[in-house]
């Protein structure tokens, strides 16, 4: 019964966002991103392990509807977040380590963009527990190359279909000379969602440095109701600027006001393993970019603070993003 409830909620999802693109000229013909992030890449297996997402992003249209000339375009993803506590290897309920879960989800977006700035409205639909298939994920991963086993799965969230709607704002604060084939740029963002998911606020900078750098709004991490992939704002409408090819390292810090986290606070109106999570974390994120024609690959490695009370360590994990544009 709950997949037709979601089903019918995603179909009418996007129908409301189609509906929201306003008619225009086209100027270009879109983009894929795929998104990976993996502790993995850090060694570890714990906490957050894993999480994918693969974005469609529409081609841009002219909009005319201020006295500012802007471009809109929307976005389609569907993904899935993996969470385990620090011994996976435990069948035992570990009430002082955060609990299983995992999320499936789908998202739809709307994306205004101008010259120095990049709106998102973001709307978010997914199912929490058994049915988005984290644990037989997680464990024909593992089977794969016999590393440890997960045993307490038995002990994730349950199910519950889950809902957020997200804003997110992004702006170029400066840049330097545009005809420097060496260049820097910061970009600034804040945002927030609401939902059974997630209530939370963020706020970040990112500081990039290097060769042809592209006029988009910088490559952040994976998030359910957040980034919708990496978006080639300019480089995507300007066919010679989507032929240039380049490579910059970035910096990015983040910062996150947290009310709810179903992660960690457990099921909203069932009894669920939960843990007493931190108000505020925080993100310090290291990565490069290269671009080469229409794909644009990056690696980050992220180190992300203590997220609950009894947490052992801090969370390490790698990001990876590839993008194209057809």
């Amino acid at each position: 019964m709950n997949q037709r409830i979601l089903l019918l909620i995603v179909l009418g999802s996007s129908l409301l966002l189609s509906a929201a693109v306003q008619p225009g000229v086209a100027q270009n013909r879109g983009a894929f991103s795929f998104h990976l992030e993996n502790d993995i890449f850090a060694g570890t297996d714990r906490y957050y392990t894993h999480g994918v997402k693969l974005t469609w992003i529409s081609p841009d249209r002219m909009s005319r509807r201020s006295d500012l000339l802007s471009r809109q375009a929307f976005s389609v993803s569907f993904g899935q977040n993996i969470y385990t506590p620090y011994e996976i290897e435990r069948e035992d309920l570990i009430e002082d380590d955060r609990p299983y879960a995992g999320i499936s989800y789908f998202t739809l977006a709307l994306h205004k963009k101008r010259d120095q700035s990049m709106g998102t409205f973001e709307l978010l639909l997914g199912i929490v527990g058994p049915s988005s298939l984290a644990a037989e994920v997680q464990r024909f991963v593992h089977s794969l190359y016999r590393g440890t086993r997960p045993r307490g799965w038995h002990h994730q969230l349950k199910d519950e279909i889950v809902f957020g709607i997200v804003f997110d704002k992004k702006w170029r604060i400066f840049r330097s000379g545009e005809e420097k084939k060496i260049g820097y740029d910061l970009i600034g963002h804040v945002g927030g969602s609401l939902g059974t998911m997630m209530t939370a606020a963020a706020t970040g900078w990112q500081f990039r440095f290097g060769s042809n750098l592209p006029k988009d709004f910088g490559t952040f991490l994976l998030r359910p109701g957040g980034e919708s992939g990496a978006l080639f704002s300019e480089q995507a409408n300007h066919r010679a600027d989507a032929k240039r090819s380049g490579i910059h390292g970035y910096i990015y810090l983040v910062g996150h006001a947290v009310y709810r986290n179903i992660f960690l606070d457990g099921n909203t109106f069932r009894d669920s393993h939960r843990v007493d999570k931190y108000p505020f974390v925080g993100d310090i994120v290291l990565g490069f970019v290269i671009c080469q024609k229409r794909f644009k690959f990056s690696y980050a490695y992220v180190y992300r603070t203590k997220q609950f009370k009894t947490q052992k360590k801090p969370q390490i994990f790698g990001a990876i993003n590839i993008s194209y544009v057809y």
